[in-house]
């Protein structure tokens, strides 16, 4: 989703950069921050290091983990699944689709057949379940799969709404 497509969220110009904020402001991950911020280039370059270590499954700070697995479990509750399971069923692209959504209809094909009649409830809580599994276990993070690409779109999608002159500004106080 573009920046502009973000509503402002708790003051905040939208929550991707509000929870980067909030959960990068622990204890373990503060001072590597504060002493970025100066810099946005710097503090973006930082964060997108971490978000591929992770994605590798290699060592990150606890709280970029948070971070990862609330914006990979996240869109369950965002993302119209009646949509995406009636343009799983279809055959052929969907232009009307946004990214997201796509990535969900292609992490949803291989097990079309038994999806729900109203998926809405069940799909975004089956989405919870894999993505927070996905996020906990190095070794699925690793492996491709259509759920994992819909994983790492989400979190792609929410690195590029990041707000990060305001990021910034609210690591030095301003």
């Amino acid at each position: 989703m573009p920046l502009e497509a973000w509503p402002p969220y708790q003051g905040w110009p939208n929550s991707p950069t509000w929870d980067v904020f909030t959960t990068l402001t622990d204890e373990e991950t503060r001072q590597p921050l504060e002493a970025l911020a100066p810099d946005a280039f710097r503090l973006r370059q930082w964060l997108e290091e971490h978000v591929q270590r992770f994605l590798k499954g290699q060592e990150t700070p606890r709280p970029v983990e948070l971070l990862l697995t609330h914006w990979a479990t996240d869109p369950a509750r965002r993302i119209d699944w009646s949509r995406v399971v009636a343009a799983a069923q279809r055959e052929g692209a969907d232009c009307s689709l946004t990214p997201l959504e796509a990535a969900a209809v292609e992490a949803l094909r291989p097990i079309e057949q038994g999806l729900p009649s109203d998926p809405s409830l069940s799909l975004a809580l089956w989405w919870d379940g894999l993505a927070r599994r996905w996020a906990e276990q190095p070794e699925l993070r690793l492996r491709p799969s259509p759920l994992g690409a819909l994983a790492r779109c989400i979190i792609d999608s929410y690195l590029q709404a990041i707000d990060w002159q305001r990021l910034a500004q609210a690591l030095r106080g301003e």
